[in-house]
């Protein structure tokens, strides 16, 4: 099955500043054959980047598949949104449109961001929550 990383991983590998032996905890999740990549997840993680770091970012997720954008993404986010704001969820606009990316392609979101343990609680989201090492 599928899994996309999700910016947190990103982030957090490819920081200079993050410890090694959390880049160590992530690089497994980084080459496993099923990991992907997706859309909103490279907007996130490029829109922060330097010139330098974009080239490099750029070179490395092009080794990567891509979990194609369903033509129906803003759809299905909105209405996961609708979901959301009814149980009492404040999700947010990339959230919406990751999970629901992911739950498109039937795949499992890997990330540390808990705010999607809350999206996966009232949808069909599959969810591999990851803590940072200590």
């Amino acid at each position: 099955m599928s899994t996309l990383l999700d910016t947190s991983l990103w982030i957090d590998f490819t920081r200079a500043r993050s410890p090694q032996k959390l880049k160590r905890f992530i690089a497994p999740y980084l080459l496993d054959p099923e990991a992907r990549l997706a859309e909103p997840v490279t907007f996130e993680v490029l829109r922060h980047a330097t010139p330098e770091e974009c080239r490099q970012l750029a070179q490395q997720f092009q080794t990567f598949p891509l979990l194609e954008t369903p033509a129906d993404l803003w759809t299905s986010a909105a209405a996961l949104g609708q979901v959301c704001r009814k149980s009492g969820i404040a999700a947010g606009s990339i959230d919406l449109l990751i999970a629901s990316l992911v739950m498109h392609h039937q795949a499992t979101l890997v990330t540390f961001d808990r705010d999607f343990q809350a999206i996966s609680a009232v949808s069909d989201l599959k969810l591999k929550l990851l803590e940072r090492p200590v």
